[in-house]
């Protein structure tokens, strides 16, 4: 029984001690993804670990001696077994992330144009509100208002459609989905709760420095900052401010996803 403890007490370690730990820092604001990359890295070894401490369980169930305790043999079953659910569901609860079917349906009713990209539907919908948001799954979409084109520059409107887009190629959905589970799992803990409002934030900036790196942070910054004086939604403003701030490769070196291409190129020939 050793074994298994000391790998099921090292799993807590990581499940308890990695929310603490990488919580909001001052350096994560500027280096949202790699904070992001340190989570699932703290993740997937807590998971070895406690899949390792399941398998070791059933090990030594299975090769009870006819000598050994009866009762502990049937404990040692049924304790690998939970476990084993466990694991599981919870496995299963993180590879649903990007399910979304009410909120896809509802706007799928609403759609008034759809695009074919590659890897994606853009789709636009009528709604007074300027917003954008991005829906994983088997078949992404990304929706956005037409209040929200309007209201753009194609420039900024191209930075708004990568920031979504960075969303879906950099499996934000799931990341939702663990702190959600986290937070879930371990309800006593402030640091999980911290960590998933900690995730939110981190997902947005790490969306951000994409489409700033592929399409250029002042159309990001002057998107949100437009978006921010229409809806009253001060962080986009901070956001905003973030990216002016922050140093950004020369232009020349930006590498516009093939997806997004077509946005630029109306950019372009809206200019000549």
């Amino acid at each position: 029984m050793l074994l298994p403890t000391v790998l099921g007490a090292l799993a807590l370690v990581l499940a308890i001690g990695a929310p603490a730990v990488l919580t909001l820092r001052p350096w994560q604001l500027l280096h949202p993804r790699t904070a992001l990359t340190l989570w699932y890295a703290a993740l997937g070894a807590g998971l070895g670990l406690a899949v390792a401490a399941v398998a070791s369980t059933i090990f030594l169930a299975t090769i009870s001696t006819p000598y050994s305790e009866a009762g502990e043999a049937a404990i040692l079953s049924i304790t690998a077994w939970l476990l084993l659910g466990l694991v599981g569901a919870a496995v299963g609860f993180i590879l649903t992330a990007a399910s979304s079917t009410p909120g896809r349906r509802f706007r799928s009713d609403l759609a008034v144009s759809r695009e074919e990209r590659d890897g994606f539907t853009l789709v636009r919908f009528d709604d007074p509100v300027p917003h954008a948001y991005s829906l994983p799954g088997a078949h992404p979409e990304i929706f956005y208002s037409s209040t929200l084109r309007s209201c753009l520059s194609q420039s900024e409107f191209a930075a708004v459609i990568a920031h979504e887009y960075a969303h879906l190629r950099q499996h934000h959905g799931a990341a939702l989905r663990i702190a959600d589970l986290n937070a879930t799992c371990l309800p006593f803990l402030p640091a999980g709760r911290a960590l998933k409002r900690a995730t939110r934030l981190l997902i947005e900036l790490a969306a951000d420095d994409a489409a700033a790196r592929q399409v250029g942070p002042t159309h990001l910054a002057n998107a949100l900052a437009r978006l921010s004086s229409q809806t009253g939604d001060v962080s986009l403003a901070i956001r905003a401010e973030r990216l002016s701030d922050k140093k950004w490769p020369i232009s020349r070196r930006r590498r516009l996803p093939h997806a997004l291409r077509p946005l630029a190129a109306a950019d372009a020939q809206r200019i000549r």
